[in-house]
């Protein structure tokens, strides 16, 4: 998937009072606030979304990610598809080139080698392998995030600083 990475300008304090706070508080800080961030982006995503079950739309989800200290990152936000459930989604988003499928057994047919080839029988008619013609990319989530990217980092300043003064009174009491 794309990375697109944003640098945010005039947050020199903010992240002052992120390293002050500690690494512990000053990441539970910053990860909510994130979250906050990308509620926007995956509301026009689920919006986007093709709905013959909903299945897609449920599962654009955010996950937000410790930085692992070889860069400045201190967090880094995923946004995209649930594996397990929206697998088909990342096929969606980018599209897929011309490709061959096998052939498989499908309902009550019987398969067969022949040839090395694999074939399959169904209701009187032969199925072998199938040239798929690809599908045009239907981007969801690129669409939302470059709609809705200048909200998103609006909400991620407004939420940092409420989050650290929220985690600064946690930590140092209401005298702070």
């Amino acid at each position: 998937m794309q990375s697109v990475t944003y640098k945010t300008e005039g947050t020199k304090n903010l992240e002052k009072a992120l390293v002050q706070l500690g690494r512990s508080a000053g990441f539970k800080a910053l990860t909510g606030a994130m979250r906050d961030a990308a509620k926007p982006i995956i509301a026009d995503a689920r919006n986007n979304a093709p709905s013959k079950t909903g299945t897609l739309k449920k599962n654009i989800i955010s996950q937000v990610f410790r930085g692992k200290g070889y860069s400045d990152s201190v967090a880094t936000l995923h946004i995209g598809f649930r594996k397990k459930k929206a697998w088909y989604g990342q096929i969606l988003e980018r599209g897929a080139k011309r490709h061959r499928i096998p052939s498989k057994t499908v309902g009550r047919g019987r398969s067969k080698t022949k040839n090395n080839a694999k074939v399959s029988w169904e209701k009187g008619k032969v199925y072998s392998n199938v040239n798929h013609p690809g599908t045009r990319p239907y981007p969801m989530l690129k669409r939302a995030f470059d709609r809705k990217h200048g909200a998103s980092v609006k909400i991620l300043r407004e939420r940092l600083r409420q989050r650290i003064i929220l985690e600064s009174i946690k930590k140092y009491g209401k005298t702070a």
